[in-house]
């Protein structure tokens, strides 16, 4: 399929939408699209079968063999020619990009989400701040996990703060959204087979390096600031905490949610042995 070429040469309507996809979550949700730049995330993209809409790219500049790669292999359906101050207005990164993509969302529904009996799966509880929500995406990519529950409202995952956060694992593991607890758990009562539920939780019924993690699992991890939610809580089998010393009150919720996936997955590789 040959892109069409469009060329953005001022601030016109195709530059105001390029440039509001960016920062907006109902323009990003209205179109269907969402904008990330950089090698990786770019490279993820394409490894993970992610449906390119768009390319855009600095007119005029010479493109590093990688970028002519991309070109190529992405498949997208419009090529957008930007002058080189235009892009870089719609570039976040200092350095600059060689490359920005507009990617299809993909479907907000459960079955993205694994529903095996080797299932790992984390839950975050209202994530509030794009940083966080980003980091614990990495963390869940580095560590196998193999989907990512959104419960409840939240910051946008498809944000370019978030995927910047992620260092582009958003385009790794699968992350879909639950309105709230009832939602989980007619996802959880559809599996077909028993799946524990285990929360974070400063005060939690047990320290988590004494914890098994075997069989299917959940992780729920609650809000930044208010914890996790009484009805998340509910569905929650065993709720585990990490001891912390010194005059820190508690951890960061991407921080404590790293140290619980570090757990689990050294109990998982001690049972592989």
């Amino acid at each position: 399929m040959t892109p069409q070429i469009i060329r953005i040469r001022s601030d016109n309507a195709d530059f105001q939408l390029l440039e509001t996809l960016g920062r907006n979550r109902e323009k990003r949700r209205k179109t269907g699209l969402f904008m990330v730049e950089g090698v990786r995330a770019i490279n993820l993209a394409l490894a993970h079968g992610w449906t390119f809409e768009a390319l855009i790219v600095p007119d005029g500049v010479s493109l590093s063999r990688w970028g002519s790669d991309v070109l190529e292999r992405a498949g997208a359906a419009r090529h957008y020619l930007v002058v080189k101050e235009g892009f870089e207005v719609l570039a976040e990164r200092h350095e600059g990009s060689e490359l920005l993509a507009l990617l299809r969302l993909p479907a907000d529904d459960p079955a993205r989400l694994p529903a095996t009996p080797d299932l790992r799966v984390v839950l975050l509880d209202r994530p509030g701040n794009p940083g966080n929500l980003g980091s614990t995406l990495r963390s869940c990519d580095a560590f196998g996990i193999g989907g990512v529950a959104v419960v409840g409202h939240s910051v946008d995952p498809y944000s370019r703060e978030a995927i910047r956060a992620s260092t582009g694992s958003l385009l790794s593991v699968p992350v879909v959204h639950f309105a709230g607890p009832r939602e989980v758990r007619a996802w959880l009562d559809g599996l077909g087979f028993a799946v524990r539920v285990v929360g974070s939780d400063e005060h939690g019924d047990q320290k988590a390096r004494d914890f098994d993690f075997a069989g299917p699992l959940v992780l729920a991890a609650g809000n930044e600031t208010h914890g996790l939610s009484a009805g998340l809580r509910e569905l929650c089998d065993v709720t585990l905490q990490i001891p912390i010393t010194g005059s820190a009150s508690s951890l960061n919720v991407a921080v404590a949610t790293s140290i619980l996936l570090y757990e689990w997955q050294t109990k998982v590789d001690a049972r592989e042995k």
